[in-house]
């Protein structure tokens, strides 16, 4: 079930986050090198294993994370070198076994 949810480094144009994008909202607001993070469309799909995927783009990545049956795409901007977006990417891979 969608919910809404604020934050300090949450965009305020879109608050709606599904319960699998949460949990992934949650762990990135709290790392000092991830500077904004915006909240994209969600989309009903069908049945379906949790999992994510990650798209670079100018200053971060693209989250597109997958829940039981939503898809929600979730911007993230990063602070510092290739190698810190790596390990923040990393980070939230982790989180889908």
């Amino acid at each position: 079930m969608p919910a809404h949810k604020t934050g300090r480094k949450l965009t305020r144009s879109h608050t709606t986050i599904t319960e699998r994008a949460r949990d992934v909202v949650t762990m990135l607001e709290r790392l000092p090198e991830v500077t904004k993070i915006s909240l994209g469309i969600i989309k009903q799909i069908g049945l379906g294993k949790p999992a994510v995927k990650c798209h670079p783009i100018t200053g971060g990545f693209r989250c597109i994370v997958r829940g039981n049956t939503s898809i929600q795409e979730v911007w993230v901007y990063v602070r510092g070198d290739q190698a810190q977006l790596l390990g923040v990417q990393a980070k939230v891979a982790a989180m889908f076994p």
